[in-house]
């Protein structure tokens, strides 16, 4: 039976933070979890309350004899794949900026033609924002307006960020990287770690990435003041219609030491790799909507051959998921 957790599309919303010093405390509920979304950004039930603008799109996926050795997941088996997928631009405006230093989402849906589903979102930083749960909800309620003000308590977000130095980290990364200058031409990393029972009955701990074939293109700081701020819809449009865009999925392993529950720390560059699929992007659509929106892309373990790490923020994803899709449904 399949099990379900979240999309990664949180970790792209913009908050990244790491709570230290702290008591431990219970874990967040699903609705916390969602309702300090709301209290940041508002009531959310139009839109997906982190990388609502987007583009829906259509494709399929093949798995590499490599990852049928590692994986005996269903969307691992060799044969063709189809895909539902969505690239998505961070933040809760769905008027966002192409052109800001921000995420960007690719979310996939696998089908195979047995009917096993398996879904994901992935974004254009190597890092999450918050190593737990409990510090994701923080982060959220202390940029809440304060209600006497009618806006985040500056002094508040300070200490916050005084006191917990990683809330830093995903932005610095952003700050020090120029936005991509096509969904085509960036990376998008999965972050979290995830277990893959192999042929040969081996569990591997590893996380992935979605590497261009096209290579990796940014913005220069001339486009990024030239360019009209929607033009990665009708780019990749562009892009399509002269020939598939194509990436290869890769697997990252750790070695000794590495940080199997912490999102927030990417393992170094060195570490073997092994590509395990290709995902081919053959259409998009023309214009606003489309099969992926009612989809929240959330990340799901495909037993036996894709498990959940003991990463704290996957095990508390599906269920707010649920909880954020139902109020943009219901």
């Amino acid at each position: 039976m399949q099990r379900h957790s979240i999309s990664l599309a949180l970790a792209a919303c913009g908050f990244a933070a790491m709570l230290g010093g702290m008591p431990a405390q219970a874990e967040p509920t699903p609705e916390e979890i969602i309702n300090g979304f709301e209290g940041v950004l508002g009531p959310v039930r139009t839109h997906r309350p982190s990388h609502p603008k987007g583009l829906c799109a259509a494709g399929h996926f093949t798995a590499t004899a490599e990852g049928t050795r590692l994986s005996v997941a269903p969307v691992f088996n060799g044969q063709r794949v189809t895909t539902i997928i969505r690239f998505g631009v961070a933040g809760a405006n769905p008027q966002a900026d192409d052109r800001a230093r921000s995420t960007r989402g690719l979310g996939i849906r696998f089908e195979t033609a047995a009917g096993d589903v398996w879904d994901m979102a992935n974004i254009s930083a190597p890092i999450f924002g918050a190593p737990t749960p409990q510090s994701f909800l923080e982060n959220l309620r202390v940029r809440a307006p304060d209600p006497a003000a009618g806006r985040p308590n500056a002094e508040r977000i300070a200490a916050f960020v005084a006191a917990n130095p990683a809330v830093t980290l995903q932005g610095a990364w952003l700050a020090a990287t120029l936005p991509p200058a096509s969904w085509a031409t960036t990376p998008y990393f999965g972050v979290n770690t995830f277990r893959f029972r192999g042929q040969d009955g081996q569990v591997r701990h590893a996380r992935w990435v979605f590497e261009p074939r096209a290579g990796v293109a940014r913005l220069t700081a001339e486009q990024m003041q030239s360019l009209p701020r929607d033009f990665l819809a009708d780019e990749i449009r562009q892009r399509i219609a002269q020939g598939p865009v194509e990436f290869d999925m890769v697997l990252q392993f750790p070695a000794a030491g590495d940080d199997l529950t912490n999102p927030t720390i990417a393992w170094p560059e060195d570490r073997p790799r092994a590509v395990v699929g290709r995902l081919t992007v053959t259409s998009a659509a023309a214009g606003p909507g489309g099969p992926c929106d009612p989809i929240s892309f959330m990340t799901l373990d495909q037993e036996p051959g894709i498990s959940l790490s003991d990463d704290p923020t996957l095990q508390a994803r599906a269920a707010a998921y649920a909880v954020s899709l139902s109020r943009r449904t219901n």
